[in-house]
């Protein structure tokens, strides 16, 4: 068993390594990434808590987790991939936002492949457009969330999305379609 006490690292009541932003524990040169820091635990979050660390101390950056997106992908029939804000955060939040919802029957692809389960639902920032998060239960799920992750780090608003030109028949062009679904 590790004596984190005698380095002067500080945890958590469960046990946890506390960390900064940058990964930073309470003892000088003493950085912390992955489970031992409690968190998300994923394996791409260590693989970016390397990124933090190795840009911090190796490369001499000023890296942080300070508004990192936490993508996952739930691998069940049909897949589910998320990331960015949920809508009862939004609430929570006071955001005015916008939900984009739209079954997965209205996209092309998935039912040329019989895979038409499932829905996306996008959350959109009512003034400025901005996609704030993303739930796809569907045919490759995680790969089309990746899609709106990628759309959320640009910060391109939704109507780059929708008016894009994707090849068909791909999931990507179902992101034309979801964004001209918005609830009332």
């Amino acid at each position: 068993m590790l004596n984190l006490d005698a380095a002067g690292v500080k945890t958590d009541k469960r046990g946890f390594i506390e960390v900064n932003e940058r990964l930073e524990s309470s003892a000088p040169g003493i950085f912390a990434l992955g489970d031992v820091k409690g968190g998300p635990a994923f394996t791409h979050i260590s693989y970016d808590d390397y990124r933090i660390i190795r840009t911090n101390v190796i490369d001499r950056g000023n890296a942080s987790t300070e508004g990192r997106l936490v993508p996952y992908t739930v691998f069940i029939d049909p897949q589910l991939g998320r990331i960015g804000m949920t809508e009862m955060e939004a609430r929570t939040q006071k955001r005015n936002y916008r939900v984009a919802r739209m079954p997965m029957s209205s996209v092309a692809r998935a039912l040329e492949v019989d895979e038409a389960r499932g829905f996306m639902k996008a959350l959109v920032d009512a003034g400025s457009g901005q996609i704030l998060g993303a739930a796809v239960l569907g045919i490759e799920g995680g790969e089309i969330m990746a899609m709106l992750q990628l759309a959320m780090m640009g910060r391109l608003p939704f109507p780059v999305l929708r008016e894009a030109i994707f090849a068909h028949p791909t999931l990507a062009e179902s992101l034309n379609n979801l964004f001209t679904h918005f609830e009332a």
